[in-house]
């Protein structure tokens, strides 16, 4: 029915009551004319309801059921300021539809809770006017925030001014004392302890106490003048730094002293302070530190003695007093004091005020240290009676350089330590930490990691981010160095602690000494706070509008969300979409080209949303039974819609139409659904274009079936959760698989579309062996053997187990032509946790062109036959992907320690055998391979690696039958492993055969043709000098090509029995092993229960073969039956 709204009514005209349902009248058109925001008590159009274009109103309603017809329009930029008609579905009351007109024997049905319903009716909704315009983008690269710059705190964070007098303004309080005794001793100041005598040597400018006898003799300093005249002040921390050496007569010079030998305190001098208060008032106790084992230098050497200070209330109360002394020595021991010096630590112990975040670590390379060179401040230790950080230097190449050193250890922490500003940590910046660290007293090898902790806010943490190899003493200096991302867990409510801690060490293997060196945590880049994307892409993309990104990693979690704050153009015609908030950073175009992450924009100007009332049940919008109609539902956000577990009650459904030829459902947002994104159930001919489905429950693209002829375009898929299980599943649907496009019909296009964050998988495509209609009632047969739809340039990434899934494709037995197969063109997976194509039954599919990378597995084939890889790159991990895991500390790969990591995942034997079968295994050409060569550097939980592996549980012919040949195929591996003869062999493959068609896997690169074969005297010993060994127990024969001849026998009384092949030409043999078979995975079809197989692979030419024993004797087994391949792909097999 056409209808004329010219000068209609307002919808207004029919609503008597907000409480009551309104209902558009059969033949009548109503221009929505409602408030800002209104309730009604639901909405049934009958005749047509026009909505203004752009027209501002939230409606409120337990349902729509559309009979007739709703048209609403907007073309304003996307934003959340531009929301212009949204519909709330409410209430959790299930509500009964009633056709306009009666149809026979239809009793009236139960909707539900929250419909929209169309049911006879037809949809006009167009809510994204820009075709050029996309709804999603790759983001080609990040724009960094600047890093913090946090104001400086004084005392904390920055260096503090010593207190002025309070009562003579002309004395001027200094912020350090020295006696370096280069002038001279102030002796009115300088006293030797009970007894022992002080001598000042001018020439060395050196102090000297002689004449010790007991423990309590040595250097006394009156500190009572500098007291009073410059206050100090209260709490804040004093560094006292002593300069010393000691001669003791009784030992060699370079000997280890007293001290350090008897490895406690009590034998090692001490510096303490005297406070001496007015009379009648209390005195505080001394203060002492211990000079400890692991700082004293040797005999006759000088060394540091580094403390710190602090005065409390009490310290400073009625003081008249206060005298540093130094006491302790041994008797006859010599002490030389070269130089004394009392200060407040000066801004060379704090990061820069004007740039405190771009370097963490206050000197972190030993050469800026106060106490004139040699404090630890600010480094510290938990360890104040066992050990100190330490300042020594070595000269290298003719210069000096001080380095950290930290001896005496009793514990794997025991490390260099020191805090950092936590307020330089902000979310989504990344640091690069470095240090060059060196062990010494042991021998035993240790690794060791970076530990950042202390309490947040999500808890106290333990972050560790960077880990270190394994290192011995022998190795000196080592550098290890890698970036982190910051996250949530490194939000501190203070400043954290930061320490090095050990894997190997205990009380039983010792602890061996560390030396630490240009120590960093410095700032690589900002959170993005700003992402680059193709400016015609986002023209339709506004100011306060949601935006998701897709996941960097192994997992569809971890994708991001963010509002827009500003849109700014450059010169070369993209936009900066810039963020309220900083996110993590994302691998972009720029980092990984072609298959960076995508950007999407999640708000729509048009909202549907199902009212959230603390349950999984959202509302719903189904078009149900309405053929012939050409429904239009375009740029409109649907939130909060689907209801967990229920049948039929998906965010958006087109449910058993028939053909719906014209109908759009395009440029979509389907946020936060609690069922499914988009079903379509027994529709046809149906646009499904641009949708962006994000944080969705079960499948996000469904297609049943029936479903035919519909064309599924650029579509993306994100964050799939895993919110239905098995156990509240709808009962046969698999929802619990959470895949990003479940596709059961081989009769749909899917070109464009990108699944990324599947909680099973990207893209899973099965045909069934029979075919199921609505409410799965059985209504055809199988789906195997029909010709399938156009599936080109789609992609999967950070999906939880395979990118694509594609299963039981048997279109070959129909047709039985290799033209008429399923071909898979241009494919993309890349960072799936498990693989990344993964093939079961698929029956002379052919892929055509396709990219993968940083999968577990790049392409798995199982029990297929006659497959074809053409122009493919396949890549293991990467170093950005490896960078970003690590930096990140995100999923790796290897997620179990059985799994190998390879490129191709291949049979070893033919799946099907007969005639008219596809007859052969796999042929690849124009694909390079890289990658797969970075052992434990990038695979340290993989037991293995290879480019090219094998299946180990399909090998019932007991040898290799999967015939492959390989055409300009690159190996780049620096093993020089193209697979692993010696595996395959110990899976039930020992005799392997590649035909290599251009000469592309010759090690030499100097022949045209040839084979890969594996290396034993049987397979190698006819062909003379042509074979060579390569890696991985395999050896390339130049310019041969291998048929094969396979004999099979009863498989006892046979076991020692090798099938002797002469060629009659050369007069060469070899003798051929036999193997048992296995029917563990497929029908025992065979007319003997057990059968031994020996096989040959040969060139061209004339050959006899016979039975010998293990003596070289003629035996004759009770059969032999003969079993010939198909002819190579090569020539002269």
């Amino acid at each position: 029915v056409e209808f004329d709204c010219t000068g209609a009514a307002g919808l207004s005209s029919v609503l008597s009551d907000e409480s009551n349902p309104v209902t558009v009248p059969c033949g009548t058109c109503l221009v929505y004319d409602l408030g800002a925001d209104v309730t009604i008590g639901g909405l049934n159009i009958i005749g047509k309801l026009q909505v203004p274009t752009n027209y501002k109103s939230t409606l409120q309603t337990p349902y729509v059921f559309v009979q007739g017809e709703l048209e609403m329009s907007d073309d304003q930029p996307i934003s959340e300021d531009n929301t212009s008609m949204k519909i709330v579905l409410t209430g959790s009351s299930d509500v009964m539809f009633t056709p306009h007109e009666p149809v026979d024997g239809a009793a009236p049905l139960n909707a539900g809770e929250k419909p929209f319903l169309v049911a006879g009716g037809k949809l006009n909704i167009r809510g994204w006017d820009d075709v050029e315009a996309k709804t999603w983008t790759p983001i080609i690269a990040m724009a960094e925030a600047d890093r913090l710059y946090p104001d400086p705190i004084v005392g904390e964070t920055a260096a503090q001014d010593a207190l002025p007098h309070l009562s003579d303004s002309s004395i001027s309080c200094p912020n350090k004392i020295v006696h370096d005794f280069e002038g001279g001793v102030d002796f009115s100041v300088w006293k030797g302890g009970e007894g022992s005598v002080l001598k000042y040597d001018e020439a060395s400018g050196t102090l000297t106490a002689t004449n010790i006898q007991k423990g309590y003799q040595g250097f006394r300093l009156d500190f009572t003048k500098f007291i009073m005249d410059c206050p100090i002040t209260q709490d804040a921390t004093y560094l006292v730094t002593i300069r010393l050496k000691i001669e003791d007569p009784t030992l060699e010079d370079g000997a280890v002293s007293v001290c350090a030998y008897e490895n406690h305190k009590d034998h090692c001098p001490k510096l303490g302070r005297r406070i001496i208060t007015a009379e009648g008032t209390s005195t505080p106790y001394d203060q002492k530190a211990y000079l400890l084992p692991s700082s004293i230098g040797k005999n006759n050497e000088w060394f540091t003695f580094a403390t710190e200070w602090t005065w409390d209330e009490s310290s400073l109360a009625n003081t008249v007093g206060q005298v540093f002394y130094l006491e302790n020595f041994k008797p006859g021991q010599i002490v030389h004091m070269d130089e004394f010096q009392f200060e407040l630590p000066s801004p060379k112990s704090y990061a820069p005020i004007d740039d405190p975040c771009l370097e963490l670590v206050v000197n972190g390379d030993a050469e800026s240290a106060d106490g004139r060179g040699w404090h630890h401040y600010p480094m510290w230790t938990h360890r104040s009676g066992s050990w100190v950080p330490t300042i020594l230097e070595e000269t290298v190449d003719g210069a000096v350089n001080k380095y950290w050193h930290i001896g005496n250890r009793y514990w794997h922490g025991d490390s260099l330590r020191f805090r950092v500003n936590h307020k330089c940590f902000m979310q989504g910046s990344t640091y690069t930490a470095s240090l060059r660290a060196r062990f010494t007293g042991k021998t035993a090898p240790t690794a060791y990691w970076l530990e950042i902790k202390g309490t947040a806010t999500v808890g106290y943490r333990y972050n560790k981010p960077l880990y270190c190899p394994s290192q011995s003493a022998a190795d000196g200096w080592v550098t290890c160095s890698g970036d982190f991302v910051v996250d949530e867990n490194y939000d501190f409510t203070s400043p954290p602690e930061i320490i090095f801690v050990t894997y190997d060490e205990n009380d039983s293997t010792g602890y061996v000494d560390w030396d630490f060196d240009d120590v960093s945590i410095k700032f690589k880049g900002g959170p993005a706070a700003g992402l680059e994307v193709d400016g015609s892409d986002a023209a339709r993309w506004g100011v306060n509008s949601d935006v998701h990104i897709t996941s960097s990693t192994l997992h569809g979690e971890d994708a991001q969300e963010g509002r827009v704050s500003a849109i700014s153009q450059k010169d070369n015609g993209n936009v900066v979409v810039e963020l309220e908030s900083p996110i993590s950073p994302v691998l972009s175009e720029k980092e990984t080209p072609g298959y960076g992450v995508e950007i999407a924009v999640t708000t729509r100007n048009i909202k549907i949303v199902g009212e959230d009332d603390g349950t999984y049940n959202g509302g719903y919008l189904q078009v149900f039974h309405t053929p012939g109609v050409a429904q239009v539902v375009e740029g409109v956000e649907f939130y909060n819609m689907g209801q967990s577990s229920r049948k039929n009650r998906f965010a958006i459904q087109l449910l058993y139409n028939g053909n719906v030829e014209g109908t759009s459902i395009s440029s979509n947002s389907i946020r936060e659904s609690n069922m499914r994104c988009i079903s379509v159930d027994g529709t046809a001919n149906a646009t499904i274009a641009s949708n962006v489905g994000a944080g969705v429950s079960g499948h996000c693209f469904y297609f049943d079936r029936v479903s035919a002829d519909n064309m599924v375009v650029d579509n993306l898929a994100s964050n799939i959760n895993n919110r239905i299980h098995w156990n509240n599943r709808i009962d046969g649907w698999d929802d619990n698989d959470a895949d990003g496009f479940s596709i059961w019909s081989p009769f749909n296009n899917f070109i464009g579309n990108v699944a990324a964050g599947g909680h099973k998988r990207g893209f899973r495509y099965y045909l069934d062996w029979k075919t199921n209609g609505e409410d799965l009632v059985h209504v055809g047969g199988s789906l195997r053997r029909v010709a399938t739809g156009t599936f080109k340039d789609n992609k999967a990434h950070s999906n939880f187990r395979q990118g694509f899934h594609l299963a039981d494709f048997e279109q070959f037995f129909e047709f039985r032509d290799p033209d008429n197969v399923p071909i898979f063109e241009n494919l993309s997976a890349y960072r799936n946790r498990e693989q990344g194509i993964y093939a079961y039954n698929c029956v002379y599919c052919k892929f055509i062109g396709g990219f993968l990378s940083d999968n577990q597995k790049g392409i798995e084939i199982r029990r297929s036959d006659g497959i074809a890889l053409e122009d493919f790159v396949i890549q293991g991990q990467t170093e950005t992907f490896k960078n970003y895991v690590y930096d990140n500390n995100s999923h790796k790969l290897c997620g179990h320690s059985s799994w190998a990591y390879e490129g191709i995942h291949m049979m070893g034997t033919m799946w099907r055998l007969g005639h008219t079968d596809p007859g052969f295994g796999l042929r690849a050409k124009n694909v390079v391979l890289s990658g797969f060569d970075k052992g434990n550097e990038y695979y340290d939980a993989c037991p293995f690696t290879d480019p090219i592996g094998f299946s180990t549980d399909t090998h019932y012919a007991a040898h290799f039958d999967y015939k492959t040949s390989f055409e300009n195929v690159t190996v780049d591996d620096s093993r020089d492993i193209i697979l692993n003869g010696c595996r395959a062999s110990s899976y039930g493959y020992p005799d392997v055969v590649i035909s290599d068609i251009d000469g592309s896997l010759d090690p030499d690169e100097s022949a045209s043709s040839g084979a890969l074969v594996s290396d034993q005297p049987y397979m190698t010993g006819l062909f003379g000098d042509s074979c060579k060994s390569t890696a991985g127990c395999m050896a390339y024969c130049a310019g041969v090509c291998l048929g094969m001849v396979t004999f099979f026998t009863e498989r006892f009384g046979t076991e020692n029995y090798k099938l002797r092949v002469t060629d009659t030409a050369s007069g060469l043999s070899v003798d051929i092993p036999g193997n048992a078979r296995t029917y563990n995975e497929r029908w025992n079809t065979y007319a003997y229960e057990g059968q031994r197989t020996f096989s040959a692979s040969l060139p061209a030419g004339t050959y006899t073969a016979e039975f010998v024993d293990e003596l070289g004797n003629s035996v004759w087994p009770t059969y032999a039956e003969e079993q010939w391949a198909q002819a190579a792909d090569c020539d002269g097999g």
